[in-house]
């Protein structure tokens, strides 16, 4: 049977075509790709451990990780840091609880005391999760004329008055356009009550990523000073919103909705079939209602943790909201950053 035994482990950052060979899979996300890993082991320093199966030059299995050694978490594969969904693919006829043996037997060996998925492959739903999440997708085959008319009248009427305040959206790769979105996200980080991510991550990002046209930036600007800003990733024929940030002195103009109008707008354009506006927490009701208001198609999305020490896999825990975020959006933005460079490499 596929999927018994026959696992190879490679580090798709040197294993030449890569990104050819996943993208001939139609579950394949950017996430899967070599560019992402190159993201996340670049920036903080992360092994990728990609268990994959071939069969004739296709795959008939892969279950992505990335293997976090820390003092402070422990040591742990992840399937992927600082990714929403990555689910592992399975083709037909590949048995989950067969695949994942191997998997299994390398992590006792390197030590791991977790194994986490992002995402629910065939063979994973009698699971436990332990944690849920809200995805929402748009179906962009409409065309968007038509994708307009379906969006909720206060978000038409939001896209209108900012076109009538003369917010300009441009796509801007650049290192100046990628400095200014950072800019932003430090500000929209603290807001939330969160640290930044490194500004490393977003030169990593824009160099593995953007540069190789597998994303765009999307900056907002008024009267020429940077108002907010959106990062859509794309492999195949889906589209991700990855990350928003923008100026809360602008939030009257409602540059989002504009932002993410002009997104989707270019998404359409360049031909993708569907856009993933991302996960979102199940206490989280504005960004919900916000996402729904564009017409969106609402999904359980699911994590799953096995523990090595019991192996057993990890129920859910209840949501809670970190007692942190108060304090942390009244600090310093240099502190911030401070925080969130040393920080995010041991949460992964």
């Amino acid at each position: 049977m596929p999927g018994a035994g026959r696992l190879e482990v490679i580090d798709p950052t040197g294993f030449p075509g890569w990104d050819e060979l996943v993208g001939r899979h139609p579950e394949a996300t950017v996430f899967h790709t070599s560019a992402w890993a190159r993201v996340l082991s670049a920036t903080y320093d992360y092994k990728p451990l990609y268990f994959t199966e071939m069969e004739e030059g296709k795959l008939g299995a892969l279950l992505p990780f990335m293997e976090i050694r820390s003092w402070l978490t422990g040591s742990r594969g992840v399937s992927l840091p600082f990714t929403d969904e990555v689910a592992p693919i399975l083709s037909e006829g590949v048995d989950f609880e067969e695949t994942i043996r191997p998997v299994i037997g390398m992590a006792e060996s390197r030590g791991w005391k977790t194994l986490e998925f992002r995402g629910c492959a065939h063979g994973m739903a009698d699971q436990p999760p332990a944690a849920e999440y809200l995805t929402h997708d748009l179906d962009l085959t409409p065309g968007e004329e038509a994708l307009f008319a379906r969006y909720r009248t206060n978000v038409q009427r939001n896209i209108r008055k900012a076109e009538r305040e003369g917010i300009a959206v441009e796509s801007d790769n650049t290192p100046e356009g990628v400095r200014d979105f950072y800019r932003l996200n430090c500000l929209t980080r603290r807001e939330h009550g969160l640290p930044p991510q490194p500004a490393r991550f977003f030169d990593n990002l824009r160099e593995h990523v953007l540069d190789k046209g597998l994303g765009s930036l999307l900056m907002a600007r008024h009267r020429g000073a940077p108002v907010a800003g959106a990062v859509f990733l794309h492999f195949g024929k889906r589209a991700i919103y990855k990350y928003g940030a923008s100026d809360r002195r602008y939030q009257n103009l409602r540059v989002n909705n504009l932002v993410f109008r002009e997104g989707i707008r270019a998404m359409c354009g360049k031909g993708f079939r569907t856009l993933s506006f991302g996960r979102t927490d199940l206490h989280h009701e504005g960004l919900r209602q916000f996402k729904l208001s564009w017409g969106v198609q609402e999904s359980r999305l699911r994590y799953f943790r096995y523990d090595m020490k019991s192996r057993t896999w990890l129920s859910r825990q209840k949501d809670r909201i970190s007692s942190w975020n108060g304090v942390i959006s009244k600090m310093p933005l240099p502190i911030l950053r401070l925080v969130g460079s040393v920080a995010y490499r041991h949460v992964g």
